[in-house]
């Protein structure tokens, strides 16, 4: 299903910033994603309801979504059009990678063994811009009691790993190779 997500996902974000919309469509679509999330089961009997015309799903769209932005509602049409309805978390995410990329920033999950302070989250997150040379790092924190003191940043498919358990394991490997 990626593919057809990323295809509904480039569309809309291509008419999004050529209206001037991004910021506004990327937020409503996270909104309606978010509150759909629940109802993915009756999404899917939606789809696959052969019952059910195509005037039928998009009627509902419609009386659901009819007051979201109109590029929304008419991508969430084509959507019950080809029976996708379902994967609008998939269309989000495809999206969201793209708003991200064109606003250089990424998500990053900061694991530590304690709750940081603001001025060590600060630290951190400019770490990460300077090793990704990312913008804007959007960050949530995770306590992990595993990592016995230090700290590590998950960023995309990039882990930054400064934790003492990482280290140990490091010179593990070093006595490892030494015999």
């Amino acid at each position: 299903m990626t593919k057809i997500a990323d295809k509904y996902a480039k569309a809309l974000f291509d008419v999004s910033a050529d209206t001037n919309q991004l910021d506004s469509i990327y937020e409503e679509l996270e909104t309606i994603s978010h509150s759909s999330f629940d109802y993915i089961n009756d999404l899917k009997a939606i789809d696959s309801n052969p019952k059910l015309t195509l005037q039928k799903r998009q009627n509902f769209v419609g009386e659901v979504y009819g007051n979201a932005n109109q590029y929304i509602v008419n991508m969430l049409k084509v959507l019950a059009e080809n029976r996708h309805l379902s994967h609008i978390e998939d269309v989000f995410k495809a999206f969201q990678s793209q708003y991200n990329q064109h606003n250089n920033q990424d998500f990053a999950l900061i694991e530590s063994t304690y709750d940081l302070n603001d001025e060590e989250i600060s630290k951190i997150v400019e770490l990460v811009k300077q090793q990704t040379n990312l913008s804007k790092v959007i960050v949530s924190t995770k306590i992990n009691q595993d990592l016995i003191g230090g700290f590590r940043v998950k960023v995309g498919t990039t882990v930054m790993d400064g934790s003492v358990k990482n280290d140990l394991i490091q010179l593990q490997r070093k006595f490892k190779r030494a015999n």
